[in-house]
């Protein structure tokens, strides 16, 4: 959406005329959305002519509205759905094999096999505040969840359904993936290869900061997935053959967003 301070950029002084939407009152109403519009200060004065909107279909996350705007995107949708299991079927309790997830949403999602490490004053550890974790009845189904929460097509995903301010634990657990059918899938192998790489090349690029708060100060391991960019394509390329996407879909979720998420000069931060 707009807020006023943009509207009344866009549309002059005339920003707080009334706009009324009359129609028929129907049984069965369509619904139709925009996609979730982001844009640089220059791209303003074209916000309004470049909106499009298009029926919206069934949700797969309880309670949302989804934000799209093409056929190519419900089409996307209709094959996530066909898997018929979402990613908390796969939950088990009291194991040792589990990944964590950051609530922040940015330009990338941070999902890792590891706490990143935090270092109060005085030198001792502390979990990060702002990571969850999930467990999986297995090691393998452990890492094939990293990469699919790790994957462009789970960023997309988060824009559609998410109120796009928090990854909550509501999308995470509602991502559509058979874990146990791609455990015995083509697919397995080179995924379990490229989430340990994918971690590996996380920790490379970490950086360690100072961040001094009234309470303490902190040291903190900052992840900055848009570095690892590459290896999460490849992610979703294993990806897009497990769930039948057609070259151009794939194109479609690997380039989503691309020139906001790769011109930004600041990336998401691990901190407390």
């Amino acid at each position: 959406g707009l807020c006023h301070t943009d509207v009344k950029k866009v549309l002059g002084q005339r920003w707080d005329l009334p706009i009324h939407l009359l129609g028929r009152i129907v049984a069965d109403p369509e619904i139709f959305s925009s996609r979730y519009n982001k844009w640089m200060a220059d791209e303003r004065s074209a916000l309004f002519s470049k909106l499009v909107f298009t029926n919206t279909i069934p949700t797969v996350v309880k309670g949302t509205l989804p934000k799209l705007s093409s056929w190519l995107e419900q089409g996307i949708v209709k094959k996530l759905t066909d898997q018929r299991r979402q990613l908390c079927m796969s939950y088990a309790a009291e194991t040792k094999h589990k990944i964590f997830y950051s609530r922040k949403v940015g330009y990338f999602l941070q999902v890792l096999d590891f706490e990143p490490r935090v270092l109060d004053g005085k030198g001792n550890r502390r979990p990060p505040s702002e990571f969850k974790e999930l467990r999986f009845a297995n090691e393998d189904q452990a890492q094939l969840a990293l990469c699919c929460l790790n994957s462009n097509l789970f960023y997309w995903f988060v824009t559609v359904f998410s109120d796009c301010r928090h990854l909550n634990k509501r999308e995470v657990d509602a991502f559509p993936i058979d874990l146990l059918a791609l455990s015995n899938s083509e697919e397995k192998t080179n995924l379990l290869r490229l989430a340990s790489q994918l971690m590996l090349d996380l920790q490379e690029h970490s950086e360690s900061r100072t961040m001094r708060f009234r309470h303490d100060t902190l040291t903190v391991q900052c992840i900055y997935p848009k570095a690892s960019k590459a290896i999460i394509d490849k992610v979703d390329e294993a990806l897009a053959a497990h769930y039948g996407f057609s070259a151009e879909e794939l194109d479609f979720i690997v380039n989503y967003d691309i020139k906001y998420r790769l011109g930004r000069s600041t990336e998401n931060e691990t901190d407390d």
